[in-house]
């Protein structure tokens, strides 16, 4: 008894029945198969991600008091650090209380006149150079001052210089050059706070 009919005509037909049986499991194998793989890459990232929003959750649960009393702790110093920066309308106020403290800590403003303007994407950094003529305690309280001020301003690069002149009390006076920066928050941030 043989498997396959001995008739030409009936093995063609039996060859034709078989031929689509033979793609179509050609098909399922090799496209169905590589996206049995894929899915089941798939799946098991998908538990893998499962389980840890589900630890997130459970940290989130246990912690989220915390991260909140956190917050609300960053976003007090924020306002706190934003306080320290002038904005661009108190610049001129700034300038002010500069000469006026210049006055208070006796020594003669000489030079106030603005260096360098920085641009960035959260503050403008301004820059003046400065020259006072006053004796030397004198001067070291107006820098004191100056770096004690509500605003952040910092004087920087001091160059000390013995004039010629003598004082009334005859104390050696000094010419002091230095530079102050101070960082100015720019129009868009001020509207955003």
């Amino acid at each position: 008894m043989a498997l396959l009919p001995s008739d030409p005509q009936v093995q063609k037909k039996l060859v034709l029945a078989l031929a689509p049986l033979l793609l179509l499991l050609g098909y399922w194998y090799f496209y169905h198969g590589s996206k049995q793989e894929e899915l089941a890459k798939l799946e098991k990232r998908l538990e893998t991600l499962e389980a840890r929003n589900a630890s997130a959750r459970t940290r989130a649960q246990h912690g989220g008091q915390d991260l909140e009393k956190k917050l609300a702790l960053y976003e007090s110093h924020i306002r706190r650090l934003e306080e320290l920066v002038p904005r661009s309308e108190e610049v001129p106020e700034l300038l002010y209380d500069l000469t006026l403290l210049a006055r208070e800590n006796g020594v003669e403003l000489a030079l106030l006149n603005p260096s360098d303007e920085e641009r960035s994407a959260y503050y403008t950094l301004h820059t003046y150079n400065v020259a006072v003529y006053g004796a030397y305690h004198d001067i070291g309280r107006y820098l004191s001052a100056i770096a004690s001020l509500r605003r952040i301003v910092t004087p920087y690069e001091l160059k000390l210089q013995v004039r010629q002149e003598q004082s009334q009390s005859d104390a050696v006076r000094l010419q002091a050059e230095f530079k102050i920066k101070t960082y100015v928050l720019p129009p868009a941030a001020q509207a955003a706070s």
